[in-house]
C-alpha cells in the first residue's frame, strides 16, 4: 500500500501543474521558460547537494551502484532497440523518444520516500551515489537520443550543460574535501568563518536543489493538460509502457538476483527498476525538440499503471 500511495502522491503533483494551465496561471512560453530554469539552475543545485551529502569511503564501498544504474538503463535501451527493430514506419522523433522513456526512467524522485522508509539514512545515501549512474547516462546518451540528426560537436555541446558539469564539478568537490582538505588557517582565514560560508553555500544550494521535484511536476502536469486526448490510444504509447514497467524491470532484476549483493543495494536496485518513466524525458523534450505529446502521454500512462505494477513488482523482487 506504501508503494501505491507514493506513485499516487506524484500523480497529485502533477495535477496542481495541470490544473494551473487550465486555469492559465502557466502558459506554454511560462512552461518553456521554467524548464530552462530548471536545467541551468535547480537541477545542477540539486546534483550538487545529492552527491555532497556522501564522502570518498561511500563512493569506493558501494562502487557497484551506479555501474548497476547503468545496467538498468542500459537495459531498457537494449529492450527498446528490439522493439523498434520489430515495429514499422516509426520516425526518428518518435524513436528517439520511445528509446529515452525506455532507457530512463524515475531513478530519483520517487524511490526516495520508498528507500527512505524502508532502510533509512543509509538506503538514501545509496541511491543518491546510484543515481549518479543515471546523471551519466542521462546527460549523455539520452542527450544524444534527442540529438541524433544534429552534427557531433553540437550533441557534446549540449551534453556538457549544466547538469553534467554539475556532476563532474561535485565529485571534484567531494575528492578534495575528503582527500586533499585545504589547510584554511595557513592560508589566513579562520577555520570557523570557511566552515560557516561554506554551511551556507550547501544550505543554499539543498533548498534551491529542492524544488526540482515541485518544477519538474508543474512542467509535466502543464504540458499534460495541452494533450490531444486521442494520444492515449497510440499503441506506441502502450508498447513502452509496457516495456518500462514490466519487460524492463523484470529482465534486469532476474540478471540482479544472479549478482552477488549486499541486501540493501540489491533491494535499492529492485525500487529504482521498478519505476516509471522519468520526468525528465518531458523536460528534455520540450528543450531539444522532441515528440513531447508522446513523452507526457506516456508519462501519464506509466504513472498511473505504476500504482499497480510497482507493489507487485517489489512484492516478487524483495525478500519477504
Amino acid at each position: 500500500m506504501d508503494y501505491a500511495l507514493q506513485v499516487f502522491f506524484v500523480i497529485v503533483l502533477m495535477g496542481i501543474g495541470f490544473a494551473a494551465r487550465k486555469r492559465g496561471i502557466v502558459s506554454e512560453t511560462g512552461t518553456a521558460e521554467m524548464v530552462r530554469v530548471l536545467i541551468s539552475i535547480i537541477y545542477p543545485c540539486l546534483i550538487f547537494s545529492s552527491v555532497t551529502s556522501l564522502n570518498v569511503q561511500k563512493l569506493a564501498e558501494n562502487w557497484k551502484m551506479p555501474l548497476m544504474a547503468i545496467a538498468i538503463a542500459g537495459t531498457g535501451l537494449v529492450l527498446g532497440l528490439i522493439s523498434l527493430r520489430l515495429m514499422k514506419n516509426v520516425d526518428q522523433q518518435r524513436a528517439s523518444a520511445f528509446l529515452f522513456q525506455n532507457t530512463i526512467n524515475n531513478y530519483l524522485f520517487l524511490p526516495l520516500p520508498l528507500v527512505m522508509l524502508l532502510w533509512q539514512e543509509k538506503g538514501v545515501a545509496l541511491l543518491v551515489f546510484a543515481s549518479m549512474g543515471f546523471e551519466l547516462t542521462i546527460w549523455t546518451v539520452g542527450v544524444f537520443l534527442f540529438n541524433r540528426s544534429s552534427k557531433l560537436s553540437e550533441g557534446i555541446r549540449m551534453m556538457f550543460g549544466p547538469p553534467l558539469l554539475a556532476l563532474i564539478f561535485s565529485l571534484g568537490w567531494v575528492c578534495v574535501r575528503d582527500l586533499a582538505p585545504l589547510h584554511l588557517p595557513e592560508a589566513g582565514l579562520p577555520a570557523h568563518t570557511v566552515q560557516r560560508i561554506l554551511g551556507l553555500f550547501y544550505f543554499a544550494t539543498e533548498t534551491i536543489g529542492k524544488a526540482t521535484i515541485a518544477v519538474s511536476m508543474i512542467v509535466s502536469g502543464s504540458r499534460i493538460a495541452a494533450l490531444n486526448l486521442r494520444a492515449a490510444f497510440d499503441p506506441h504509447v502502450w508498447i513502452v509502457s509496457a516495456l518500462r514497467l514490466v519487460v524492463t524491470p523484470v529482465v534486469f532484476i532476474l540478471l540482479l538476483k544472479q549478482i552477488p549483493m549486499d541486501p540493501t543495494a540489491y533491494g535499492i536496485l529492485c525500487v529504482v527498476a521498478v519505476m516509471p518513466a522519468a520526468v525528465a524525458s518531458l523536460i528534455f523534450s520540450e528543450r531539444f525538440g522532441g515528440d513531447s505529446d508522446f513523452v507526457a502521454t506516456t508519462l501519464l500512462i506509466t504513472h498511473l499503471a505504476a500504482v499497480v505494477t510497482i507493489p507487485l513488482l517489489l512484492v516478487w523482487a524483495l525478500p519477504a
